[in-house]
């Protein structure tokens, strides 16, 4: 039986030198998480700067693994980044064992992410008995807006433990 180390030392042998750049970028990311939130967002490296009922502010600071092929962040990466705020607005305003869901988030690029720290925050505007409707924008460090977005989220009811 192979123990992790091994098994970490065969996969980065197989590595060309930027890819074990990449693989050591995500341990890195991971390693810093807050103990909350999800293994995705700790992959992506998601930090929870604020978060109270019905508000959220997260951040991420923007490495060479969040690109895509043309060299800028993958949109995906501000659309996690927005959810992860949305969601956690949203559920910090919710009464136990009430939690929430994604049902649908609208986003508007406004433009490239490239490099630096990259903000999101989100608020919610309205609340019914089964969902609610948040508003979030993504900027970056000199506060230009990089993305808008809008959420409906589905209040859930989690099992009671």
């Amino acid at each position: 039986m192979t123990t992790f180390l091994e098994q970490a030392q065969q996969l980065l042998a197989q590595m060309d030198e930027r890819e074990q750049q990449l693989a050591l970028t995500i341990i890195q990311r991971i390693s810093k998480h807050q103990g909350y939130g999800a293994a995705f967002t700790w992959s992506l490296g998601v930090v929870y700067e604020d978060v109270q009922p019905g508000r959220s502010r997260c951040s991420m600071q923007i490495d060479p693994g969040h690109y895509n092929p043309a060299g800028i962040a993958h949109g995906g990466v501000a659309y996690s980044l927005l959810d992860t705020a949305m969601g956690s607005a949203f559920w910090t305003a919710l009464e136990r064992p009430l939690g929430c869901a994604t049902l649908e988030l609208k986003i508007n690029y406004l433009r490239p992410i490239v490099d630096g720290n990259i903000i999101a925050s989100a608020e919610l505007v309205e609340r019914t008995t089964r969902f609610g409707i948040l508003t979030g924008r993504v900027v970056n460090e000199a506060g230009d807006l990089l993305a808008l977005g809008q959420g409906t989220f589905a209040i859930i009811n989690y099992p009671k433990e």
